[in-house]
């Protein structure tokens, strides 16, 4: 007989049966890295014949979010074991949200489905839109079910060996477009997970731009993961999350625009008390130069006559003494003794705090 998850977390002492932990209050501009998880994560041998679970390492300790996938890979097909994987997130204090493999339906699926949607059956794309409204109900119906009550539902688009998407750019938009619209009508936002040449694959150069990105870097580590935060996404939203792979775990780090940016003093702020001649040199100098928004080539660390030349033309749009010289006067003028606003945490607004 096989042995459940929340069996397993039952001996563990980690469900609900105890004092469940309280996800930890995020800190604005602090990083933090979480995990995803799904049928991978089920006891070794359940799910469709496709998709057998593997019995893979649920997310570390360290990890402050999760991320839930609802189904067993396909569409219409719900993660075996989901209802224990809730319970984990729920016991274990993580803030927590959810994603949906996305699949081109099945020809008995696309018959089934055509008239189920708010779009006419009569129109070919009209009854593609409509399975994949129903594919996206399928989840929120998944959902419901287990008490997973989240904000957002992020939309895995990628090629899927399986349930192939087909060569058409717009029949595969018109599935994803359904099942956007179900999670939305249902009161969910929606982001989407995937990356460049699996989304150009699936439905071409669709531009989203008002949907944020949840992006994978493979093998590559924590550091590339990151760094996919400052590079554009391959739809045009917003990056959130950066993924990696270590193991057999799928890793995820938070990007600024999701974790938020504390105050902090204006940087000129380090320099007051002192002048700033011709000829000085160092570290600090560089954060003068970039004060005064000088272009980056022209950022040497050295007051040299170049910058000399910059504080004079401040000093005479200020009507002042044009001496060419930073004293606490232009310093002060640029921002320094000022405190630069922080950011709150987006983390409520994407995922719950179980």
């Amino acid at each position: 007989m096989r042995t459940s998850l929340l069996a397993l977390l039952l001996l563990l002492g980690l469900t609900a049966a105890s004092p469940a932990e309280a996800a930890v209050e995020p800190t604005p501009g602090v990083r933090v890295t979480g995990g995803d998880i799904s049928w991978p994560n089920c006891p070794r041998g359940m799910g469709i014949p496709s998709r057998r679970t593997l019995g893979n390492p649920m997310p570390l300790d360290s990890a402050s979010f999760v991320i839930i996938g609802l189904t067993n890979g396909p569409g219409f097909v719900a993660n075996p074991c989901l209802a224990d994987q809730v319970a984990w997130a729920k016991a274990t204090g993580r803030w927590t949200a959810a994603y949906a493999m996305t699949t081109f339906p099945r020809r008995g699926e696309r018959a089934t489905y055509a008239a189920s949607g708010p779009w006419s059956a009569t129109d070919p794309l009209g009854a593609l839109r409509n399975a994949g409204y129903a594919q996206g109900l399928f989840n929120v119906a998944s959902m419901r079910a287990t008490g997973l009550d989240v904000p957002l539902v992020w939309v895995d688009v990628e090629p899927y060996p399986t349930h192939p998407w087909t060569r058409s750019v717009p029949r595969n938009r018109a599935v994803i477009a359904g099942a956007v619209r179900a999670y939305e009508d249902s009161g969910y936002r929606v982001g989407f997970y995937s990356y460049a040449n699996g989304w150009r694959t699936v439905v071409g150069n669709w531009r989203k731009p008002s949907y944020p990105t949840w992006y994978p870097v493979g093998t590559d580590g924590l550091r590339a993961a990151y760094a996919r935060c400052r590079m554009p996404s391959f739809s045009g939203g917003q990056v959130l999350i950066g993924q990696w792979v270590e193991g057999r775990r799928d890793r995820n780090v938070s990007c600024p625009a999701l974790h938020g940016r504390a105050e902090r003093p204006h940087p000129l702020t380090a320099l007051l008390g002192r002048a700033w001649p011709l000829g000085t040199t160092g570290p600090d100098v560089v954060t003068l130069q970039r004060g005064l928004n000088m272009r980056p080539q022209y950022v040497t660390g050295v007051v040299d006559d170049r910058t000399r030349r910059v504080v004079a033309a401040y000093q005479r749009l200020r009507g002042w003494t044009e001496t060419g010289v930073a004293t606490d006067q232009e310093l002060t003028a640029l921002g320094a003794g000022t405190v630069r606003p922080g950011r709150l945490s987006r983390l409520p607004g994407f995922f719950t705090a179980y």
